[in-house]
Order: C-alpha cells, then sequence, then structure tokens
C-alpha cells in the first residue's frame, strides 16, 4: 500500500509513469472483483478499463493518498453495479438454485468425490451459488474473503457502518451455505 500512495504521490506531481504503475499493481485485483461481481470476463475486463479511466480522470479529487484503495474499490462497485443495472433488461432472470424448468442438474457437481472435481467447474459453482445471494451480501463475502480486506476496510468500501458490514458478511455466508446444501453439493474437509 506504501508503493501505491508513493505512485500517486508522483502521479499527482506531474510523474506520468506512476499512473502505469499503480494500473499493473491494481488492475488484477479490479479484475477479481468484477469477474466474482459480474460472473462475465468481458463484463469484468470492461469494468477494470473503466474503473482506471474514473481514477484517472477523477484522481487529483482524492484527498488523502493513504485512503487509495478504499476509494479505488468503492470506483470499481459503482462500474460493477452499473454494468449489471444495464444488463438486467437483456437477460432473463434465474432462480440460481431451481430455474424454471425444474431442472437444477446443472448446478450439481459433476463429480462429488474429492480431488476428482475439474477446477474450473468447482470456479463456476462457487461463481452459480454466489450469483444467488444479494448483491450487498456477495460484495461483502469477495471484498473479505477474496480481496482480503479488514472488517474496518470493507465497511469503508461499501460505505456502511462496521455493523452493517459484519452483518452483510454473516449473512452472505449463511446463504451461501443454504444454497450449497440446497444444490446438493458436498464439500469434504
Amino acid at each position: 500500500m506504501a508503493d501505491t500512495e508513493e505512485a500517486v504521490r508522483k502521479f499527482l506531481s506531474g510523474e506520468e509513469e506512476a499512473f502505469s504503475r499503480i494500473v499493473r499493481h491494481w488492475e488484477r485485483r479490479i479484475y477479481n472483483l468484477a469477474w466474482r461481481m459480474l460472473n462475465n470476463r468481458e463484463d469484468a475486463q470492461d469494468v477494470v478499463q473503466e474503473t482506471f479511466l474514473s481514477v484517472f480522470k477523477s484522481i487529483r479529487s482524492l484527498r488523502a493518498p493513504g485512503s487509495f484503495s478504499t476509494w479505488l474499490y468503492q470506483i470499481a462497485l459503482n462500474h460493477c453495479r452499473a454494468r449489471r443495472r444495464s444488463r438486467v433488461s437483456d437477460v432473463t432472470l434465474v432462480d440460481p438454485v431451481m430455474d424454471q424448468t425444474g431442472d437444477n442438474s446443472y448446478l450439481v457437481p459433476a463429480a462429488s468425490s474429492p480431488g476428482t472435481q475439474d477446477p474450473l467447474e468447482t470456479v463456476d459453482l462457487i461463481q452459480k451459488v454466489l450469483a444467488g445471494i444479494p448483491e450487498t451480501h456477495r460484495t461483502a463475502i469477495i471484498l473479505k474473503e477474496y480481496l482480503g480486506l479488514s472488517l474496518d476496510e470493507m465497511a469503508k468500501v461499501m460505505d456502511c457502518p462496521l455493523s452493517t458490514a459484519k452483518s452483510r458478511l454473516y449473512h452472505g455466508l449463511r446463504e451461501v451455505q443454504h444454497n450449497v446444501k440446497r444444490m446438493g453439493i458436498r464439500i469434504e474437509d
């Protein structure tokens, strides 16, 4: 984070190359956030570009370079929400646990014994489980479990009190657990 602070300061003082260092450092994290929020690689790539374009245009409004990561995640989440809203009219929403025909076989893992399931199937299954919970809870899980943010950082990114961030994480994890059971997924210790 100190490197990012330094790069932000250098960019603000006129060193153009510093912005490239910022992008290189954060690009993968923002992509991972967007992909987990949107479950679509192309949309995630677009969100990364839109996020860094927004950052480039408005970085001078950043009051404290030390809060860059929180500010960056907020911008990325806003772009994810906008992308999701723009897609809602283009897609038919399907219950993540049961589609309209009552067939949920597409959600059941191909192999149920540990170690035999394709890692890509596992990732796809996790995405489907996450897609089945409310956005605020999914956001909390992604920020905490996938991006490794502290509860304080989560609350800042989600722009809510710490108690609300904790509650969203707790309820999100409970919903994931419930969806996993409903989908018939066995989790081996």
